[in-house]
C-alpha cells in the first residue's frame, strides 16, 4: 500500500469527535471513581490519618523544642473532577490512537489528592549549626541583628506600651531636667520616613529574585516615601515642633512603619527556620525508614522543590509514596502559611482558583418537607464542594500524644471561604454577612442532621501507632488497593480488547 492510501486508510481508523468526546468524560469518570475512596472509604481514611498522627509523634519524640502543626485535606469530588480534565487537556498529556483506533489516555496521576502542610511554628534561635547551608544563612541573619534592634527600638519611640494593639502609638516621654516634667521624645516625620526606606531597602534585598511582584510593590513604597521626603525636605523648616510626625502619618495606609517591620521580622528568621523544618522532615523518614516501610510510606527525594512565586508564595514541597498513591506535602514558616492563605499570595487569588460562596437556602427552618430537602441539598452540595479538613497538634494535657481534629462540612466550609487576600474589604464583608446566616442555619438539626461528613477528634500515642501498622484494618487496605489495581488492570484489557 502506498504513503497515500496508508493515510486514507489511518485517518478513517481515527474515531469521530463524539467518540472522543465519550472516551474522554469515561476516563474522566474512572480517574473521579478512584479518588473518590480517598474522600469515602473509611479504610483510606484511616490510613491517611494514622500517617499524621504517626509523622506528628516522631517529629516531637525527635525535636521536641521546635514547634510544628499539621494542617491536611483529602481533596473534595468536584476539585478532582476539575484537576483530571484540566489535566487531560494540557500539553503532552492528551489522547492517542492504537492502530486499531483504540482511544488512549496518558495523563499524570494527581499529587496532592491528599496533602498536607507543615507549619514551622517556633524555634529556639540557632547560632551554630553541623550544616554548613544552615551556617551560612545564620551568618546572612547575624548581618541584620543590629539593623533589627535599632528598628525594635524606634517602634519603642513610637508606641512606648509594649503591650498594646499593634498599630496603637503611645509617644516615648523622657525626663526634662530642666523642667522636671516629663515630655514627648521628638520623633520627626523625616525621621519617620526615613526608617520606612532603610527597611524598605532590606526587605527588597531578602526576596527572592522571582517574586517580581512583591519587589513591584517595594519599588512603588520606595518611590513614594522618597516623594514625601522631598516634599519635608522642601519645606526647610528648621523648627522642630513642626515638623514632629503627626498622627494622619502614623496612620497612613500607603506607608506603616509597623507593617514593614513585622514583614522585616518574619523574613529575617524564614530562610533558617523553613530550611531546618524542611531537614528535620526528611530526617525522620531516615532515621525511622524501617518503620515507614511497615506503614507503606517513603520520600521521593527527587521530588523536593523550593517554589517561589511571583505573588511572594514561598514553600517547600516533596511528595512522599504511599500504599494508596502519592501525597503531597508543603512545609512553610507560620508567616509564609498566612501569606499565602490571607495575603497578596492568596490561593484563591490565582487563576481559576477563585472561590464561590455556594447559595443558601432560602428557607433552612425544616419545618416543611420543602424546607428538609433544600438543606439536604445544600449539604450535598457541600460534601461534594468542600475538602475534608484535619489540624493536627501536639496534645498539651498528655505526654506522646497527637490530638487530630476533623473538621465537619460546616467548619471546612469556613475554612475553605475564609483563604482569601484579608485586604479586600468589600469581599470581606460579603463572606461576613453569608457566614453570620450560615452560622445560623449549621446550629439547626436539619442542617445537622443533613451533613455528610462529621467534625471528629482524635488522638494518636505511639502505642496506637504501633497497634495500627500491625493490624489487620491496614492488611485490609492493602488487600483493597491490591483488587484496585487488579481491576484496572482487567478494565484496560478490556477496552483494549474491545
Amino acid at each position: 500500500m502506498n504513503d497515500f492510501k496508508q493515510k486514507i486508510v489511518d485517518e478513517a481508523k481515527k474515531p469521530s469527535s463524539e467518540q472522543l468526546k465519550e472516551a474522554k468524560q469515561k476516563y474522566i469518570g474512572n480517574e473521579v471513581n478512584k479518588y473518590r475512596q480517598l474522600y469515602n472509604n473509611p479504610l483510606y481514611r484511616e490510613y491517611l490519618e494514622n500517617i499524621l498522627g504517626a509523622i506528628m509523634l516522631i517529629q516531637m519524640k525527635k525535636f521536641p523544642k521546635y514547634l510544628v502543626d499539621i494542617d491536611a485535606r483529602i481533596k473534595s469530588p468536584e476539585s478532582i473532577e476539575k484537576k483530571v480534565a484540566t489535566r487531560l487537556e494540557e500539553d503532552g498529556y492528551g489522547h492517542y490512537f492504537d492502530e486499531n483506533g483504540n482511544i488512549s489516555f496518558n495523563s499524570r496521576p494527581l499529587l496532592d489528592a491528599f496533602a498536607m502542610k507543615i507549619k514551622s511554628e517556633g524555634m529556639p534561635e540557632i547560632l551554630y549549626s553541623p550544616d554548613p547551608f544552615i551556617n551560612d544563612l545564620i551568618q546572612e541573619k547575624e548581618k541584620n541583628r543590629d539593623f533589627l534592634r535599632d528598628m525594635q527600638i524606634f517602634r519603642g519611640k513610637l508606641n512606648c506600651d509594649a503591650f498594646s494593639y499593634r498599630n496603637s502609638f503611645n509617644i516615648m516621654k523622657e525626663f526634662n531636667s530642666d523642667s522636671k516634667q516629663f515630655e514627648d521624645v521628638t520623633v520627626t516625620r523625616i525621621e519617620y520616613y526615613q526608617k520606612c526606606q532603610e527597611l524598605l531597602e532590606k526587605l527588597k534585598a531578602f526576596v527572592d529574585p522571582s517574586e517580581t511582584n512583591v519587589i513591584k510593590k517595594y519599588d512603588e513604597q520606595l518611590n513614594y516615601v522618597e516623594g514625601r521626603l522631598m516634599a519635608l525636605r522642601a519645606l526647610n523648616e528648621p523648627d522642630p515642633e513642626k515638623t514632629k510626625i503627626r498622627l494622619v502619618d502614623l496612620e497612613n495606609e500607603n506607608m506603616n512603619f509597623n507593617a514593614l517591620l513585622d514583614e522585616f521580622e518574619d523574613r529575617y528568621n524564614s530562610k533558617v527556620e523553613l530550611y531546618n523544618c524542611t531537614m528535620q522532615f526528611l530526617s525522620l523518614f531516615r532515621d525511622d525508614e524501617e518503620f515507614f516501610k511497615k506503614l507503606g510510606v517513603s520520600v521521593d527525594y527527587s521530588s523536593l522543590e523550593e517554589k517561589r512565586a511571583i505573588t511572594g508564595y514561598e514553600s517547600n514541597f516533596i511528595i512522599l509514596n504511599t500504599l494508596i498513591g502519592p501525597m503531597e506535602v508543603q512545609i512553610q514558616t507560620l508567616g509564609q502559611h498566612e501569606y499565602g492563605a490571607f495575603g497578596p499570595a492568596a490561593h484563591s487569588k490565582r487563576a481559576n482558583k477563585e472561590r464561590e460562596l455556594p447559595i443558601l437556602p432560602t428557607d433552612g427552618s425544616g419545618k416543611t418537607e420543602e424546607s428538609i430537602m433544600e438543606v439536604k441539598r445544600f449539604a450535598n452540595k457541600l460534601a461534594q464542594s468542600i475538602p475534608i479538613y484535619y489540624h493536627v497538634t501536639k496534645d498539651s494535657k498528655e505526654p506522646d500524644r497527637v490530638i487530630a481534629q476533623k473538621y465537619d462540612d460546616y467548619q471546612g466550609a469556613k475554612a475553605y471561604f475564609s483563604q482569601t487576600d484579608q485586604s479586600d474589604s468589600s469581599k470581606l464583608m460579603d463572606n461576613h454577612e453569608y457566614f453570620e446566616r450560615f452560622s445560623e442555619l449549621s446550629k439547626t438539626e436539619t442542617f445537622q442532621n443533613a451533613l455528610v461528613n462529621k467534625g471528629a477528634t482524635l488522638g494518636f500515642t505511639p502505642i496506637d501507632i504501633k497497634k495500627y501498622v500491625e493490624s489487620s484494618r491496614l492488611q485490609q487496605l492493602r488487600n483493597a488497593v491490591e483488587k484496585s489495581k487488579e481491576n484496572d488492570s482487567k478494565q484496560q484489557s478490556s477496552e483494549i480488547e474491545k
